[in-house]
């Protein structure tokens, strides 16, 4: 390491920076800005500057040249990190619990992978068991999960895709992806050529094409650094990504559309760099096809990744000068690498004019309305009836930090922290890739956990994690580029990583008792449950006459057999109500958090959960009307007040 009377002025900045987070968060304590439970979670910003530290100064010199010689063997790994993936995900499926074998397999194959980029890595070796460790976990999953939902839009997706294939007609989509009905189409042709059932095809269409990711953020590296190793550190952080690692499973259209625009920036990469016309005529075929096709997917990722785009653009001006070159600051703006974004915006403002989006039209109404006061997003509250939530605790805070989640805060925050630092150290070393590291370094802040709450701040995240893939990749070639005396920390990280990604509050929501005790929304249902959830929508059908009202999660499950529960269930302090004369309620109630409402929009936003004793009690006293499996549905002709409410404990706010 160098002595700290040898640094130069760029090499202050990781102290300042660690300096800077422990006197900001004592400062914020010291004004009670934020609640102290909160502002320990945010250590995770110390403790990853702090990692970030001593990886930057463990570093120096030139990171250039592989750091050892090549000690395993790529054939031998290979097969050993394939082999322990697929026999996790064997043990998961015999065990019913993914826990134990991912938590061992992971971060063991993350290791060997770390060992072999430290050298002079095989290509297809790395790449190879790269898919393997981000295929693994979402088999592992999908074998020990049922009916997984995430946050329910696949129910009505699988419904849409069954219907499609029944009637052979885009106009039996519902809720407007008749307009945009690629996803459907391509997941039905998965159903219509395998023979699985909808849902089947649909999560193993979208765990195959995220890991085709790894290997297409290997090619985006390659072209935009020029490097072969940064590729291959591109296609390491794609298996860092918390987000790819729940959206391939709760895989919907805005996945596709990820998956079609690394694709375009690839393409577009090509096109920046094409040194022959003919070569050049055939990419913009190509790229003409897919803007049409990601337009038709899912327009609302077009437009956000425009963000995107926007946020790039004051960094492509000003690169010459940060660079310290000569050249025409416009010169990076040229027709044929605006070209993709031009013609895609086109067709979209075209395709607009015939078939407006109500999903776009309704998020700016409801942006418009809050920036300008006319509109507000309705307040959540939390009621437990017949529970005692536990609330925030600095011992509770504590225990977050040392989650899956805590922990890849504080790795995903060292690796960016690594990223600025590297771009600080060697500016002209990524004069390639400079744009596009510097705008995913600005944005990815977005990807750590924040103190505030924001409305499906998710969706732009994602489209963030693009970008993202090109500064993580330098941060991790600077990690992996340690001294040897001090590589197990570097090696250390890297595993940590591969395995905590698996077990975040995303990828494993699903999974009780990995990230703390609270209770969380039900995000996954036995296939028993959910036939019994669509035999009870069988008997509303018939029996209901539109007086039908039950939780969001139940309403969504009734989309896969065509009936809607249209009246409404609303919590209060004294309980639940509803002036509905059926009331479907499920035996989970007692060991999740229920949302009520249609979504964001909805006036209700309220969550509950409830007692084992006052769920019996209730269903005790209840005329139930029809019972099957966990499903029950009470009946009273003058509705439902104050259901499970008596001496609640209520008036938590969500966070």
């Amino acid at each position: 390491m160098t002595p700290l009377s040898n640094l130069r002025r760029t090499e202050y900045v990781p102290l300042a920076v660690c300096l800077l987070a422990a006197v900001g968060l004592l400062v914020l304590d010291t004004l009670t800005v934020l609640e102290r439970p909160t502002l320990l979670r945010a250590g995770f910003t110390l403790v990853g500057a702090a990692v970030a530290l001593v990886l930057f100064y463990a570093s120096r010199g030139d990171i250039t040249a592989p750091t050892g010689s090549r000690q395993l063997p790529p054939g031998v790994a290979t097969k050993a990190v394939v082999a322990l993936s697929a026999g996790a995900v064997v043990a998961a499926a015999e065990t019913g619990s993914r826990l134990l074998p991912f938590a061992v397999v992971l971060p063991v194959g993350f290791l060997l992978v770390a060992l072999q980029l430290r050298s002079e890595p095989s290509v297809p070796a790395v790449l190879t068991q790269l898919c393997a460790l981000f295929l693994a976990p979402r088999l592992g999953k999908y074998v020990t999960t049922g009916f997984y939902f995430g946050g329910t839009d696949t129910f009505a997706h699988v419904a849409a895709v069954n219907s499609l294939t029944e009637v052979g007609y885009t106009t039996a989509i519902p809720h407007g992806y008749d307009l945009y009905p690629v996803f459907h189409f391509l997941v039905g042709a998965v159903t219509y050529a395998t023979g699985l059932p909808a849902y089947d095809a649909l999560v193993l269409t979208g765990a195959t094409l995220f890991t085709l990711v790894v290997p297409i953020a290997y090619l985006i590296g390659t072209s935009v650094f020029g490097s072969t190793r940064l590729g291959l550190l591109a296609a390491l952080a794609v298996t860092f990504s918390e987000f790819a690692a729940y959206h391939a499973l709760y895989f919907y259209p805005q996945g596709l559309a990820v998956v079609l625009l690394l694709v375009a920036l690839y393409l577009n990469s090509r096109l920046f760099s094409a040194d022959d016309e003919r070569a050049y005529r055939r990419l913009s075929v190509f790229v003409l096809a897919l803007v049409a096709t990601m337009v038709l997917t899912h327009h609302l990722t077009y437009i956000l990744f425009a963000g995107v785009v926007a946020a790039a653009l004051p960094v492509a001006l000003a690169r010459p000068a940060l660079l310290g070159e000569t050249t025409d600051r416009w010169r990076g703006l040229r027709y044929r690498w605006l070209f993709p974004g031009l013609a895609g915006a086109a067709l979209l403002l075209t395709y607009w004019s015939y078939s407006p989006s109500i999903v776009a039209v309704g998020i700016v109404q409801l942006t418009a309305g809050v920036l300008f006061d006319v509109a507000t997003v309705p307040a959540s509250q939390l009621y437990g009836y017949g529970l005692t939530l536990p609330g925030d605790s600095v011992a509770r805070a504590i225990e977050w930090l040392l989650t899956p989640t805590g922990v890849y805060a504080a790795g995903l925050g060292s690796l960016l922290l690594l990223a600025g630092y590297e771009l600080l150290d060697h500016p002209r070393d990524y004069r390639r890739g400079f744009t596009l590291s510097v705008t995913g370094l600005g944005l990815s802040a977005l990807l750590l956990p924040l103190p505030v709450p924001i409305p499906q701040v998710e969706r732009l995240r994602f489209v963030v994690t693009i970008v993202a893939l090109f500064p993580l990749a330098i941060g991790l070639r600077r990690a992996l580029a340690v001294d040897r005396r001090y590589a197990a920390v570097a090696l250390v990280l890297v595993a940590v990583m591969g395995g905590a990604t698996a077990f975040t509050v995303l990828s494993a929501d699903d999974m009780d008792g990995v990230y703390t005790d609270e209770r969380r929304e039900q995000v996954s249902m036995s296939d028993a449950e959910l036939r019994s959830v669509q035999a009870s929508s069988a008997f509303l059908g018939t029996y209901a006459n539109d007086s039908a009202a039950t939780d969001r999660v139940t309403n969504r499950a009734f989309e896969t057999t065509g009936f809607n529960a249209t009246r409404s269930l609303r919590a209060r302090e004294s309980g639940l109500r509803t002036g509905a004369s059926f009331l479907v309620v499920r035996d989970r109630w007692t060991d999740h958090l229920v949302a009520l409402g249609q979504g964001l929009r909805s006036s209700e936003q309220n969550v509950f959960t409830v007692s084992e004793a006052r769920f019996d009690a209730a269903d005790a006293r209840a005329d139930k009307v029809y019972t099957t499996g966990r499903v029950r549905i009470y009946h009273s002709d003058d509705g439902y007040r104050g259901l499970y409410g008596e001496n609640a404990t209520a008036g938590t706010p969500v966070g």
